[in-house]
């Protein structure tokens, strides 16, 4: 097979015997990690192949041409053929590279320097820098999905290798190695440009997108294993799937400098959201418009431009025939952009027989580009889950035709348009899929309101504010019905945990009382009735009530004259005139928790028996100090353990979580070996007595109740982040992750050009 590969070759070799990890003391954790790989990689791989021959099936039976049929279909029989051999020849890439890297042997370097050499020489095919193009942006965005989890296992892999820094792409795990391998090995697969796309599109979405959790347990396993420990994941939790500048794994790639490369008015540091309008002039100026994918239209400067009308006209038809097509409903999202990129390709390339009559004018082109463009970014939101992806994914052309006719929409935050696909995204934040399709749901109002757009949009921009507002009419009435769901289970749970709390003061308070040192008819009064009364009083006046300070002045003078250990102790006189105090404030205290009347006059008597037994002479005896200085002692033992123990120090994680305020949005991964979806959930209600914290989802429904340790444990496992934007515009949040893929590809782009 001929070098092809302008990024990184990747050299096979065939070993006759088996692997041989030489990575000093650290070589059983290196196989552990091998071994880790290689479970996802496969269960992975396994997930593609039944995937792609999906995606491949669905193209062909919605494709518009015969030609474009046949492509797929051929694409799908060549798959099946061949999937065996692929397989196996990507997994021994991989084991190739992951066996060199730790025998100490560069992967990267010298392969690297050769194509680079061999690029200057010849300018890029134009299939071929589709190809590149579609390799470097699966790894541009796993790369900013992952950063942190990538981050923290190149310095542990460095730190095992006894190496320096590491370039992210000389890690034998990274999304870089693993997609050039599959690239390597799909050159031996004889397939249309059209179909390959598609085959590293659904690559991206089945492997790449799955090495999260992979990168997570290794970076768990090698801290157990006392590899850099104390590198854990950043205070300050965020998304995931939005942080950081830089498509690598920390620092930039040259030495921390980031010049020219970085786009203009980047988000974070710059406070502001770029438009669409700037970035491209920026792209412009860096003559890196190939950044954005551009549909492979007709360029040649001699065919007539498309009048507009012409353009618009196409568009109808492309979204009422196609859009509107229910079979679409179902369709990844991923999949429908690639299907709507072939078919916008064919409609405005002219047709399907390679003729070029017309071209589309260049303002119309770059706008079409940046609206794909920033609908792969839109569609990729983790915060958008599938079904209303899908939905969201069929306004396209509308927004297109939009675009085109009304400039403004590339600037203008406020653009009618641009609020609507805002609306149904912060409607769908924690939405779960419970299957409910009904016209009640959430599902159907959003359904019903992209079909009206997707139906009846011609020109009038106005169609979009008019569907809106009835969006949001519904959505007022739906957030006042979850306000009510919320309140009503922040009372629930208060409740429940303000009885927690009161049996616990309630028996603190009798264990200080010593009760077990009392008689048996006082024990029987405290630790029945009154305790009962106790409890009501602090559930409903706290421990600074009135009537709650009174019932525990009397428990403490039962305690002062009844106690065994304190026989002699007081003086006659002051329990004779104590005594009146005491059963009159019994008797209200029964009253007030409504105690039987003969219940409570046989507690009274055998009480007042008691006293009349204190009144005696006696000498104290010498059992009960006894009994004291034992509890005395007992007392000490227990400072003297909670003093060994110091308690933990407060880290950043806990800092983190002790900062949440009520209705900010986390995602919670699932603990490891579990299955389940992640959960995006909000905090409605937070105990001030014992760190509960209750949290909803997107239909009001109770989601998660955990303590504020275990939610600080959560975030330092990386199993959790904060959605500090989950409440921003999605097209906002949508061209920010836009910037920073831009930003990488743009310096790959430039890696790739001949000077």
């Amino acid at each position: 097979m001929k070098e092809t590969s302008s990024v990184v070759y990747l050299k096979r070799n065939h070993p006759d015997r088996g692997p041989v990890v030489k990575a000093g003391k650290y070589e059983k954790a290196v196989g552990t990690c091998r071994g880790i790989l290689f479970q996802t990689l496969e269960e992975s791989l396994r997930e593609f192949f039944g995937q792609v021959d999906d995606d491949l099936f669905k193209l062909a039976e919605n494709s518009t041409s015969n030609s474009q049929q046949t492509i797929f279909f051929d694409a799908m029989r060549g798959i099946r053929l061949a999937k065996k051999k692929l397989e196996l020849e990507y997994l021994q890439l991989v084991e190739d590279a992951f066996q060199t890297f730790w025998k100490g042997g560069d992967i990267l370097s010298a392969q690297r320097l050769q194509a680079e050499e061999e690029q200057a020489l010849s300018l890029v095919e134009k299939d071929e820098l589709e190809e590149e193009l579609a390799v470097t942006t699966m790894v541009n965005k796993a790369n900013d999905n992952f950063h942190r989890d990538l981050a923290m296992l190149n310095a542990r892999f460095s730190y095992m290798l006894g190496k320096g820094d590491l370039p992210l792409e000389a890690n034998p795990v990274s999304p870089a190695l693993l997609a050039l391998a599959f690239k390597e090995v799909l050159e031996q697969w004889d397939a249309e440009l059209l179909a390959r796309i598609v085959v590293y599109k659904c690559f991206d979405r089945t492997v790449l997108s799955r090495m999260g959790s992979c990168y997570r347990t290794m970076n768990r396993f090698l801290i157990d294993e006392g590899v850099l420990p104390e590198l854990r994941y950043p205070g300050a939790v965020r998304n995931q799937g939005g942080g950081g500048v830089h498509g690598g794994g920390g620092a930039p790639a040259s030495g921390g400098e980031t010049t020219d490369s970085t786009v203009v008015g980047e988000g974070e540091e710059s406070g502001g959201v770029p438009s669409l309008d700037q970035i491209w002039k920026y792209l412009q100026q860096l003559g890196a418009a190939a950044a954005l994918h551009p549909l492979p239209l007709p360029a040649n400067p001699q065919l007539p431009v498309m009048p507009r009308s012409v353009l618009m006209e196409s568009l109808g038809r492309l979204q009422n025939e196609v859009l509107a097509d229910d079979e679409l409903e179902g369709m990844d999202a991923a999949l429908l952009q690639e299907y709507l990129r072939q078919q916008l390709t064919i409609v405005l390339g002219n047709g399907v027989h390679g003729e070029e009559k017309q071209r589309v004018g260049e303002p119309e082109k770059r706008t079409i580009d940046m609206i794909l463009a920033l609908f792969n970014h839109v569609l990729e939101d983790p915060n958008l889950p599938d079904p209303m992806r899908a939905l969201i994914a069929r306004l396209q052309i509308p927004v297109l035709k939009v675009a085109i006719a009304d400039p403004g929409f590339l600037r203008d935050e406020a653009h009618p348009a641009r609020k609507f696909i805002d609306e149904l995204a912060r409607a769908s934040i924690g939405w779960r899929d419970d299957g409910d399709r009904s016209e009640k749901s959430l599902y159907h109002q959003v359904k019903r309101a992209v079909e009206r757009i997707v139906h009846e949009y011609d020109q009038d921009v106005g169609l979009f504010e008019e569907v809106r507002a009835e969006f949001a009419t519904w959505m007022a009435e739906r957030e006042r019905v979850k306000k009510i769901m919320e309140q009503r289970l922040a009372q629930a749970v208060s409740g429940e945990e303000r009885l927690t709390v009161a049996n616990m003061e309630v028996d603190k308070l009798l264990g200080s009382l010593q009760v077990e040192t009392l008689p048996e008819a006082a024990r029987k009064i405290l630790t029945g009735p009154w305790k009962k009364l106790l409890t009501i009083l602090w559930l409903r006046e706290g421990d600074d009530g009135q009537n709650w300070k009174k019932a525990v002045g009397i428990a403490r003078l039962m305690e002062k004259y009844l106690s065994s250990s304190r026989r002699g102790s007081f003086k006659r006189d002051e329990l004779l005139t104590e005594i009146p105090e005491i059963i009159s404030g019994l008797k209200a205290g029964f009253a007030y928790i409504s105690l039987d009347p003969k219940k409570s006059t046989r507690l009274l008597n055998g009480l007042q028996g008691c006293f009349i037994e204190a009144l005696r002479p006696s000498d104290p005896p010498s059992e009960p100090v006894a009994t004291e200085e034992a509890s005395s002692a007992q007392n000490e033992q227990g400072e003297a353990k909670e003093a060994d123990e110091p308690e933990r120090e407060r880290d950043e994680f806990d800092q983190t979580v002790a900062a949440i305020s009520e209705g900010t949005w986390v995602r919670l991964l699932p603990a490891e070996g579990e299955e389940g979806e992640p959960l995006v959930c909000k905090l409605v209600w937070r105990s001030k007595y014992t760190g509960t914290m209750v949290f909803v989802d997107g239909q009001g429904n109770k989601a998660a109740q955990l303590k504020e340790e275990a939610l600080a444990q959560i975030f330092r496992e990386g199993r959790g982040a904060l959605l500090e934007e989950a409440q921003a515009p999605l097209i906002d949040r949508a061209i920010r992750k836009m910037m920073r893929v831009l930003n990488a590809e743009i310096v790959g782009l430039r890696l790739k050009m001949p000077d």
